[in-house]
């Protein structure tokens, strides 16, 4: 299927529209939705993204339902979801990972894994639980106590592979930016900077490479904007300079973004909306941004990478697509 495309520029000016206050709403969605992609040409992996979901409650079922109408509607399967951190407001048991994980995303709509990471409500103490580094714990001991689950968490920073054994699409590098008294600790902090500098040195036959985290390091939203990131943009700059990273991707700030920041390699994608109450943005010429719950579908081939941004009423409202030497073109309808 032949889709036009818009240049950047042209992206940019019809972002300011979606940013602005007055349509940051449900107006804009309305203004700017339309069907999401969902025929794709043979080969390839699919795989969903989602941040900030384990609130329990009507509106992490409602993005949760979308995203099974979605995958569904692909009539093949997910490699993976993307599960971006904040996985469990409030108090945590292991026993809830039937009510609140197998339950919410059934193996029948989602048979893949969930490759999980640590966003700040999965520690403590100041969160909501209270719970501490024990909710963190709980988290990381369900992939070794139930090696069969869906639910992947097997340390605080990882890495991964996607697509076939013998030839790789993307790796993906996982990492805990969870920084403030109560997480990560001294030698955690200093354990993670040597893997990092390892894993990045590390040869990998897959065409692509992401790094992943609970945290923006660039973001769109009122009242923490880029100042909120700038201790991890300190700690990781030069991998984000690296001209093979392709994509960032993160949580915590409760909405949609995908920003182009000069001077860094990657497209930077905010994926917040799985659940909780929706943080208000503010556009500053660098891209999508809208307060708005939902999700990320990503098409990944060995020419290019297709994502696609999906509200909680299964509309697309925004897709871009990258190939391979970092051209960035968004999509339009």
């Amino acid at each position: 299927m032949t889709r036009p495309t818009i240049t950047r520029r042209e992206a940019l000016k019809t972002t300011l529209l979606f940013s602005s206050n007055f349509l940051v709403g449900g107006l804009a969605g309305k203004l700017g939705a339309a069907e999401p992609e969902t025929r794709f040409s043979p080969g390839g992996i699919d795989l969903l993204a989602v941040g900030d979901y384990g609130t329990n409650n009507d509106k992490q079922r409602q993005v949760a339902k979308q995203m099974a109408s979605f995958t569904k509607s692909l009539g093949r399967p997910l490699s993976c979801v993307l599960a971006l951190g904040d996985n469990f407001y409030g108090q945590f048991t292991p026993e809830q990972f039937a009510t609140r994980f197998s339950d919410m995303y059934p193996k029948k709509d989602f048979d893949c894994p969930f490759y999980a990471l640590l966003g700040n409500h999965d520690y403590g103490p100041q969160y909501d639980s209270k719970q501490g580094r024990t909710k963190a714990d709980y988290q990381l001991a369900h992939t070794r106590t139930s090696p069969g689950s869906r639910w992947k968490m097997p340390a605080k920073w990882y890495s991964f592979e996607l697509g076939p054994k013998a030839k790789p699409l993307v790796k993906v590098i996982y990492l805990d930016g969870n920084n403030f008294e109560g997480a990560l600790t001294p030698q955690e902090k200093i354990a993670q900077k040597r893997w990092l500098e390892a894993e990045m040195a590390k040869p990998t036959s897959a065409k692509w490479l992401w790094m992943v985290s609970h945290f923006p390091v660039f973001s769109e939203t009122k009242d923490r904007g880029d100042k909120a990131g700038a201790k991890l943009l300190a700690q990781w700059e030069p991998y984000l300079r690296d001209k093979r990273v392709s994509l960032y991707i993160s949580g915590h700030d409760h909405n949609l973004q995908h920003l182009q920041v000069d001077g860094f390699s990657p497209d930077f994608v905010v994926s917040g909306g799985g659940g909780a109450s929706r943080y208000e943005v503010i556009g500053q010429d660098r891209g999508f941004c809208m307060q708005t719950r939902g999700f990320n579908h990503i098409h990944v081939t060995e020419q290019k990478m297709t994502v696609q941004f999906i509200n909680p009423d299964g509309q697309r409202i925004h897709a871009y697509e990258r190939d391979l030497l970092g051209k960035t073109t968004v999509l339009k309808g």
